[in-house]
Order: structure tokens, then sequence, then C-alpha cells
């Protein structure tokens, strides 16, 4: 049977709701040894390591900017000296030229994998480019990319694997066939060192760390990035700018359209609070997408009545999201599935009051009845009942909103985050400073 064959069937059976969990494979173990270090061990001590990254693409989302963020503060800090492989271009390409960082843009190659023989072809294919690159150590950023990983063991090269999702092992890798797939979770046991984001999403993964190899490293957001400032008179320039009235409370939600994000919890809970209350908010979903969810949820937002449908903006992915933030009254995440989101971060950052699912780490990163308040995702009812109840509710709103700002002192900085990430990267590659 040809791969092709193999590929179209499997995604029919995934279309058609046939597809079980994937069988649990035993994980792999890691055959590179202590000479791998040798480039690693000439520039981590006497100077900074040589870092390829591979991201999964370039666009403003979390993953990718979380990325960024980290790889251009270990290289100003001269921990590392990095390249970028990237699997789709997008803005932050210019992001990093503008450090002086190279980037590689190469085609995808997930859609490629039907087969463990195809998967060996696009493994042998990245495995010289990093043996080209002539690095101390690899880092790959989220579970996609994890033909990187099988790469950078095929190259002799240590790596890290920063995972940031949170779905269960058996089922984020439904879309490929068995095969691919136990590879794919077999991996695990190949890095160095493999970095969650939340102690949540650890424990998904908690029986493969046979190496013990795993860590956690709370994601911190570098709060330079934002021009505006987090005061009163940008907050009164930033809601002029989008149109708010005085008088409006603006909902802010922040994240690609897409049914892990759920975003059609808020439309339908928007659809149902009263006339005069509705009147009063103004929906600001920031994000976009291109899929059937984005479609069907744009199709929702138009078949409300008038009033309603244009209380509702579907805004594409910006750099200017701090503006965002300083104009909106109240933050909400209706997200399925979430290991550590900076959105969350940058939310409390602007003193926003939060109505979020309590999902994998956000848990880890709010305070129910102090700065947020919890529905289960799908339950359109009771975010409603949320937002009418602080929408209703000035002071409760406020007494949030100062919550937000103490609970967001009490988290990982950026600097500690990247501190952390230079020990692990120092560790991986044998050479952890005494």
């Amino acid at each position: 049977m040809s791969c092709d064959v193999i590929w179209a069937i499997h995604r029919v059976r995934v279309a058609l709701g046939l597809r079980g969990p994937v069988p649990r494979p035993e994980p792999l173990s890691s055959q590179v040894g202590a000479s791998a270090c040798l480039n690693g061990k000439v520039v981590g001590l006497q100077g900074p390591i040589k870092v390829l990254a591979f991201s999964h693409n370039l666009d403003f989302e979390g993953a990718s900017i979380s990325l960024n963020e980290l790889v251009v503060g270990l290289f100003h800090q001269g921990v590392i000296t990095p390249e970028v492989v990237a699997f789709e271009d997008g803005p932050l390409r210019g992001k990093y030229a503008s450090h002086g960082i190279a980037v590689q843009v190469v085609p995808g190659i997930l859609h490629k994998v039907s087969t463990l023989t195809r998967l060996s072809v696009e493994v042998d294919r990245l495995a010289l480019r990093i043996q080209e690159a002539g690095v101390g150590l690899v880092w790959v950023n989220t579970l996609l990319n994890f033909p990187a990983v099988l790469a950078a063991e095929q190259a002799g090269v240590p790596s890290v694997w920063i995972l940031r999702e949170s779905e269960q092992w058996d089922r984020y890798f439904c879309f490929l066939p068995d095969p691919v797939a136990q590879r794919a979770i077999a991996a695990i046991g190949l890095p160095r060192k493999v970095v969650f984001v939340a102690h949540a999403t650890r424990k998904v993964w908690e029986p493969f760390d046979t190496r013990q190899s795993f860590t956690v490293i709370h994601n911190g957001i570098n709060l330079d990035r934002f021009s505006v400032r987090n005061d009163a008179a940008e907050r009164v320039r930033c809601r002029d700018a989008l149109g708010l009235k005085p008088d409006s409370i603006a909902i802010l939600s922040v994240g690609t359209l897409c049914d892990r994000k759920g975003q059609r919890d808020l439309v339908e809970a928007f659809s149902m609070l009263p006339d005069a209350l509705s009147r009063r908010i103004q929906i600001l979903l920031v994000g976009d997408g291109r899929g059937a969810y984005a479609a069907a949820l744009k199709k929702r937002c138009h078949a409300l009545p008038a009033p309603s449908r244009d209380k509702i903006r579907i805004i594409p992915p910006t750099e200017l999201i701090a503006e965002f933030y300083a104009a909106a009254d109240l933050f909400v995440l209706s997200s399925k599935v979430e290991s550590f989101p900076r959105v969350t971060l940058e939310a409390m950052a602007f003193g926003l009051p939060i109505i979020t699912t309590p999902v994998f780490g956000v848990r880890e990163q709010v305070v129910e009845g102090e700065n947020a308040l919890f529905y289960p995702p799908g339950d359109s009812r009771l975010l409603a009942r949320q937002i009418e109840y602080l929408v209703c509710d000035d002071a409760r709103r406020l007494r949030m909103a100062t919550r937000s700002r103490e609970r967001m002192s009490q988290m990982t900085t950026f600097d500690e985050m990247v501190a952390a990430y230079g020990g692990i990267s120092r560790e991986a590659i044998g050479c952890m400073s005494r």
C-alpha cells in the first residue's frame, strides 16, 4: 500500500471520529555521549553556547513569541549564539533580524510523514542541517517540532525540548498514523532536558520521565516589549483610538480563533445577556483565524441581531496588543486546553480582572475569587452570569484588578525565566559552571 493511500485512509478515519488513542510506546533512549559536548564545552564556559532553535512558525502567537523573547534575552546576555529554523514564515522573522539573529524558513514536514520511512527521510534532512550549523545544542519549541528532536539525536547533538501543550499524550498526535505518532511520543526520552511551562502539564507526561530529565520553568513575559504605559491617561488614549465609549465595558479575548481556544463560549454568553447589559459591552476578539472554526464563529456573529452583532469585533493578530489590554475592562480566557498562557500574564500585568476556564496551568497563574472567576469550558450560561456579575459590580471589578497586579508581582519574572533557561542549557551540554 502506498504512503499516499495510508495517509488518505488515516485522514478519513480521523474525519469520521474512528481514530482512537495512540498506544503507549516505550520512550527512546539517547545515545548522544559526552563527546558530543566538545563544541559546547569550548563555548559553554568560555563563551556563548551555539544554539539552533526550531520554531513551528513565526506568527504573533504565544509559543512563538515566547521563544522569540527567550532567544533574544539569552543572546543579549551573552549566554547563547542563536540561529533559528522555522517551518512557516511570519512577522517574528523581522523581530529576530532586528537583533541580528539569523532565521532560516524551511518547508513544513508534518504533512509528509505518513510512514516511518517518510519520517526518516525528513529527519535525515534536518539532521544534516543541524550538523552543517555546527551547533553545540538544539532547542525544540512545542510538541509539533518532534522531528527536530529526532534529528538532533541523529546528528549527535544534545537537545532541550520545550513543551507548551497540555493535551493528553495519547491524543495530541492523533492527526498522525500510529507508528509515526508513537515515534513522536517516544522522542520524549531523547532530550537532555524536557522543559514544561506548568506543573500540570508535566504531570500529563510524568510516566515517560525515565531519565529524570523533566523540569518546570514558568513563563515570564518581557514587559519591555509593550510601549504602552499602564496608567489612566494611556487608557483614555487607547480607548479613544479603538472607538470605545467612556461608559462602555470592553471585554478582551486574545488568541487564534480555534476550537481549542473556545471563543464560541464568549459569543454565546454575550448573546444570552439582557439587552440593557449587552448595550454597555464591547467584545474584542484579537487573533482571528483561517480555519473552519473561525469561519463558523464569524458566521455566528453575523447571525446575531444587529445591535449585538455590531458589539463584537474580530481583529487580526497585532504587535500593538498592549493598546487592547490598556483599553479593556475585563479579560476572558475561554480555552479548553492551555498550559501556562502568556495572555493571562499580560492581562494581569495590565490590571485586568479575569474570567477563565480553570484548565491545567491556569490554576498556577490566577486565584479564584481574588483576581479571577472560573467557568467550565463550554458552559456559556455560567460565563454569561460571571460577565453580568462583574459588569454590574464596578467595585468588585476594581478590587479584582488590584489583585491581578499584586498576583503578577508574585509570578516568575522575565529575567528569572531567562536565567533558568540559561542554566538548563549549560546543564544540557554537560558544562554547568561550578
